[in-house]
């Protein structure tokens, strides 16, 4: 058994892994929805379009339309057109109850107005009398009342999907603070869909339906789509269609696996990756965001999606249009700071800088004894290349590409261009040592957290993220715990590592921040530049 060292460059230290001289085959992927293919699936789906002011031509079709869907997919729908108060109140509650009843499935969409009040979130029913602020909270119904009820009935899956958020229902005389809906985030077991940005509106669409519910109708029925993938695939062509002025966003904490139509049979995970990376290959020095497009929309949520989306933004950027980002970036749509809050993040991450420095201190978390200290620095920035002084290199995001000894890896997004609270991604890649010898990685990366740590560096208001792996090679389960302050700097806060086998922790290490010196970047930073990226 020879072990891969944990590495000390920067939030390129990633892996600790264990190699055998003999290798597993790799387990099939599994086909996302195969797990709760027997639960209970209910749906309570809502349109309301005939507002005495601001009706809406759409919500009815698209209610009705993604009734049929769900139909389809083997759910007991509710369905609901120009529901007044004591309707929408009371059948939220059956739903909720209904739920906690059966543990099962449960789908919410609402398509209509929607507004927001000292940041939160109400739907209107078709006979809200609101003349002033002051009526909207006796006069609408509290999206906290759904969410209350899913959270006591602790069933297995939730998806809350607001096609809302449209043009002001209140007419000329009267306007909130706000527009749009404030941000939530997912409680757990819960996928939370809006149809556009927190914040900001969406269109009710031109035909019969709105452009969000349209998009959505389609990918509904691929078979086997994992929900991420599918949210994925409707952001994509909602912010084209739209020219920027509508991007949908997700807030999730969903830790199983969903899709709304069984899939076709599991697909060797070794062979896929092969695949996959061959595309990546191809592609990544592309010129044309069209291509990217095409490659994004084929694997919205593959193992290069995050890779393949900071490309097309640098290319939509280089002409003149506007990058995809996660959410707007106006402060409307974060909640006002609590007393102790972490500040919200709006999107903002700092590059690598030639010339700042790092030192890292790391702990055996078996015994907490500590094992050692290093220090790298920023040497220089070849294009898509990062290059330390100990003879490191990394992408631009901390991902290794390269060791002095010789050890190689193929291109990965472990670490990517931007986080936000419950993103989720895919990192697999292969890493080759110096005598030849092969290890498989895969991971699922999830951001759980906005909190503030506090190391000997100092204290940073930071994203945690969690990342399950496995060592495709020879079976061991891989746990990352990673922290990242991406305003302030790059480079990584600190990492928890774990190795499993069978149960047993084989190999734990905590590495932290002890010294941090910035500099001013002696070039234009790459991350920027819009020519030349490669992983």
């Amino acid at each position: 058994m020879r072990r891969l060292v944990l590495t000390t460059t920067l939030a390129a230290s990633l892996l600790l892994v264990t190699l055998h001289s003999s290798s597993a085959a790799a387990e099939p992927a599994p086909t996302p929805g195969t797990a709760q293919a027997k639960l209970p699936r209910h749906a309570l789906v809502i349109g309301n379009s005939q507002y005495p002011k601001g009706p809406l031509l759409n919500p009815k079709n698209d209610a009705q339309a993604v009734a049929d869907r769900l139909r389809q997919a083997g759910f007991a729908v509710t369905l609901k057109l120009d529901a007044g108060r004591r309707e929408l109140q009371e059948s939220i509650r059956h739903y909720g109850a209904t739920l906690k009843a059966d543990k099962g499935i449960g789908v919410f969409y609402y398509a209509g107005h929607g507004v927001q009040l000292n940041w939160r979130n109400f739907l209107l029913p078709v006979d809200a009398k609101i003349r002033s602020k002051a009526d909207i909270q006796a006069e609408a119904v509290d999206l906290g009342l759904l969410l209350d009820g899913l959270t006591n009935a602790r069933n297995a899956l939730n998806l809350i999907i607001l096609d809302a958020c449209r043009n002001n229902p209140f007419g000329p005389d009267f306007r909130t603070d706000d527009k749009g809906l404030s941000q939530l985030d997912a409680p757990p077991g819960t996928l939370l869909a809006y149809a556009t940005a927190p914040g900001n509106t969406a269109e009710d669409g031109d035909g019969s339906h709105g452009l969000y519910t349209n998009r959505l109708l389609e990918e509904m029925l691929v078979p086997g789509a994992p929900i991420e993938d599918v949210f994925k695939r409707v952001r994509l062509v909602v912010r084209q269609s739209s020219q920027g002025g509508q991007i949908p966003w997700e807030s999730t904490s969903l830790e199983a696996d969903f899709a709304f139509l069984p899939g076709q049979s599991p697909r060797d995970a070794a062979k896929e990756f092969d695949a996959d990376l061959a595309s990546w290959q191809q592609l990544r020095s592309a010129g044309s965001p069209e291509q990217l497009m095409a490659f994004i929309r084929q694997r919205p949520n593959g193992k290069f999606a995050e890779m393949a989306q900071f490309r097309l933004d640098q290319l939509l950027a280089a002409k003149g249009e506007n990058p995809v980002k996660p959410r707007s970036a106006g402060a409307e749509v974060c909640a006002p700071d609590k007393p102790g809050a972490v500040p919200p993040y709006f999107g903002v991450s700092q590059a690598f800088k030639v010339g700042e420095s790092y030192v890292y201190r790391s702990l055996d978390l078996l015994t907490r004894a500590e094992l050692g200290r290093s220090q790298v620095s920023v040497k220089r920035i070849d294009g898509d290349e990062v290059h330390y002084s100990d003879g490191k290199v990394s992408d631009l995001f901390g991902n290794n590409v390269r060791s002095p000894d010789g050890q190689r890896w193929t291109p990965y997004q472990f670490f990517i261009a931007g986080y936000q609270l419950g993103k989720r991604w895919p990192a697999q890649f292969l890493t080759t040592l110096a005598d030849g010898r092969k290890a498989n990685m895969e991971f699922q990366l999830r951001v759980v957290a906005r909190e503030r740590i506090t190391l000997p560096a100092g204290t940073f208001d930071a994203f945690r993220i969690e990342a399950q792996g496995k060592d495709l090679s020879n079976g061991d389960v891989l746990e990352r715990t990673v922290w990242l302050a991406p305003e302030q700097m790059r480079g990584l806060l600190a990492m928890e590592a774990q190795v499993r086998r069978n149960g047993k922790v084989l190999q734990g290490e905590r590495m932290e921040l002890q010294t941090y010196t910035a500099q001013q970047p002696l070039a234009p930073q790459p991350v920027a530049a819009p020519q030349g990226f490669s992983y």
